[in-house]
C-alpha cells in the first residue's frame, strides 16, 4: 500500500518541473472559455444567490472574487459558488464521467488570485489537477453510478487540491497531507439529482478541495494512505472492493491523460447521457414530423445512461436535465434543447407533458468500445397511428464530443450565446479574447468583473 499515493505526490510536488505536452493548453483554453461562459449563464439560477448568501453570512477573508463578480469572500468559498454556478444548468464539459473544468476552473481562479498566479500559472495547475483527478478515477474497474455515487462531488476535490497544490508549489508531505483530508471532505449522491444540491456537490468539491490545501499548510495531518489503503477511500467506495489501490501512477508525467481524453463540451444544457438522444430527437424535427401522428416514441439507450435520467414525468426545468423522456419530447416538439426549451413553463406545457407519456426507453447493453458507459449508438424510433415507422440516424459522438470537437468558432457561439444573458456583447466577446488566450494573462485581475443584470 502506498504506492499510488507517493506517485500522485511525487507529481504534484514536481508540478513546476513538468513540460506540458503539445495540445494540453488548448484544452484548457476550452475549459476555461466553457466554464466561465456556463457560470456566467448560471448567474440566474437560484443556486447561485442562495450560495452566495449563505458565503456572506458567515463572512471570512475577502480573497477572491465569486463567479467573477464584485462579491469576495475566502477562496475555498468563491471556489464553491462558482463551482456550483458553472454547474447550476448541467451545460459545462466533462472527462471520464467527471465535471472537470466546473471544478477545476473557479477554484483555480480563487486561489490564483489569491496568490497572484500568471495565465501561465493557472494552465500548468488546470493540467495538474486533470491528470490527478483522472488518475484517481480510473482506478475503479466499476461504475460508482451504479451505486448511486455522483463521481464528480466524490473525487473533484483531489483534483482541485491538486491544482491548488501546484499553485502553491506543495512539497511532498504537504501535498500527501492534502490528498488525505480531501478524503474526509468527499461525497455526493445521484438521489439530489434535479435539485440545487447536484451544482452544490460539485461545489462542495471545489471547496474541499482549496480547504485540504489550507488545512495541510496550516500543518493538519492525514493519514498517509487514507487514498489508497485497506481501509482508505478507494476500496470503501469501489462496489466489488476492486479498485487499484496497489500499483504506482508511473506513467503520469510521462503519458498525458488530457490529451488522450480531452474535453467533452455540451450542445445542450442536460445530462451528458441525453446529448445523443437529443441530437436525434431534433434529426426527427426537422424531417417536419406532425406530432399528433405519433403513437409512439422508442428511445434506445444504455442501461447506464438511462440510469442517470431518473425523472420520467419532470415537472420543473432542474427535473427536465435529468429525464429521457423530455429530452425526446422537447427535441421532437421545439427541435432544440435550450434555455427556452430547460423553463420550467415549457416543461410543463400540455403538449410536452402529453408527448412525454408515449415516450418508451428501450434499454440495451453499456456496449460502447471506448467508453465504460453508454451504447454504441443511441437511436429514436417514432410509431405513427397509421401503422408506420420513421427513425433517427444513429449517434455516437455528438458534436462537441472529445472525438467530434466543437471548433473555436462554434466555442465562441455557445460562449456568446451563454453570456450575452448577462453581459453586453462586446464585453461578452473581449472576455472570450482574454479566455482562449489565457496562457498570456499576466493574473485573474486582467479579467473584466461580471455584474449580474437585475
Amino acid at each position: 500500500m502506498g504506492a499510488l499515493t507517493e506517485s500522485l505526490v511525487a507529481f504534484i510536488a514536481e508540478a513546476r518541473a513538468h513540460r506540458l505536452p503539445d495540445g494540453a493548453e488548448e484544452v484548457v483554453r476550452t475549459g476555461f472559455c466553457d466554464t466561465v461562459g456556463v457560470m456566467i449563464a448560471g448567474l440566474s439560477e437560484p443556486v447561485f444567490p442562495t450560495l452566495s448568501a449563505a458565503v456572506a453570512a458567515r463572512g471570512g477573508n475577502p480573497e477572491a472574487r465569486i463567479a467573477m463578480g464584485a462579491q469576495r469572500a475566502s477562496a475555498p468559498d468563491a471556489a464553491l459558488v462558482g463551482a456550483a454556478t458553472a454547474h447550476a444548468l448541467d451545460y459545462d464539459d466533462y472527462a471520464y464521467s467527471n465535471h472537470v473544468s466546473a471544478v477545476l476552473v473557479p477554484s483555480i481562479l480563487a486561489e490564483g488570485e489569491h496568490v497572484g498566479a500568471s495565465g501561465a500559472d493557472m494552465v500548468r495547475a488546470y493540467v495538474v489537477g486533470y491528470e490527478v483527478w483522472r488518475e484517481i478515477m480510473k482506478r475503479e474497474p466499476g461504475h460508482l453510478y451504479d451505486r448511486g455515487w455522483h463521481p464528480t462531488a466524490v473525487f473533484g476535490a483531489f483534483g482541485a487540491a491538486a491544482a491548488a497544490a501546484s499553485l502553491h508549489g506543495l512539497g511532498r508531505d504537504t501535498a500527501r497531507n492534502a490528498l488525505g483530508l480531501c478524503v474526509a471532505h468527499g461525497g455526493g449522491v445521484m438521489a439530489n439529482f434535479g435539485t440545487m444540491a447536484k451544482p452544490y456537490q460539485g461545489g462542495r468539491a471545489a471547496q474541499a478541495g482549496l480547504s485540504a490545501v489550507r488545512l495541510a499548510m496550516a500543518g493538519v495531518e492525514a493519514g498517509p494512505h487514507a487514498l489508497d489503503g485497506e481501509d482508505g477511500y478507494l476500496l470503501g467506495l469501489s462496489p466489488e472492493r476492486q479498485a487499484d489501490v496497489a500499483s504506482p501512477a508511473d506513467r503520469l508525467g510521462r503519458d498525458w491523460g488530457i490529451v488522450e481524453e480531452r474535453l467533452n463540451v455540451k450542445r445542450h444544457p442536460i445530462v451528458g447521457a441525453a446529448q445523443r438522444g437529443a441530437d436525434c430527437a431534433i434529426q426527427l424535427h426537422d424531417t417536419g414530423i406532425d406530432i399528433e401522428r405519433i403513437e409512439r416514441v422508442r428511445y434506445c439507450l444504455s442501461e447506464r445512461h438511462a440510469r442517470v435520467m431518473p425523472f420520467r414525468k419532470p415537472q420543473t426545468g432542474l427535473e427536465a436535465k435529468f429525464s429521457a423522456e423530455f429530452t425526446a419530447a422537447a427535441g421532437l416538439i421545439a427541435g432544440a434543447l435550450g434555455f427556452g426549451q430547460l423553463d420550467d413553463s415549457f416543461v410543463q406545457r400540455p403538449d410536452v407533458q402529453a408527448l412525454m407519456d408515449r415516450v418508451e426507453r428501450v434499454i440495451g447493453p453499456d456496449d460502447d468500445p471506448v467508453y465504460a458507459s453508454g451504447a454504441r449508438a443511441d437511436i429514436v424510433h417514432l410509431d405513427f397511428r397509421d401503422g408506420g415507422t420513421v427513425s433517427s440516424r444513429e449517434v455516437t459522438r455528438w458534436r462537441g464530443h472529445a472525438e467530434n470537437p466543437m471548433t473555436t468558432d462554434e466555442l465562441r457561439k455557445k460562449f456568446m450565446d451563454c453570456a450575452v444573458l448577462q453581459m453586453d456583447k462586446p464585453a461578452a466577446e473581449a472576455l472570450f479574447g482574454l479566455l482562449h488566450n489565457i496562457a498570456d494573462l499576466p493574473s485573474s485581475d486582467a479579467l473584466p468583473v461580471v455584474t449580474p443584470r437585475g
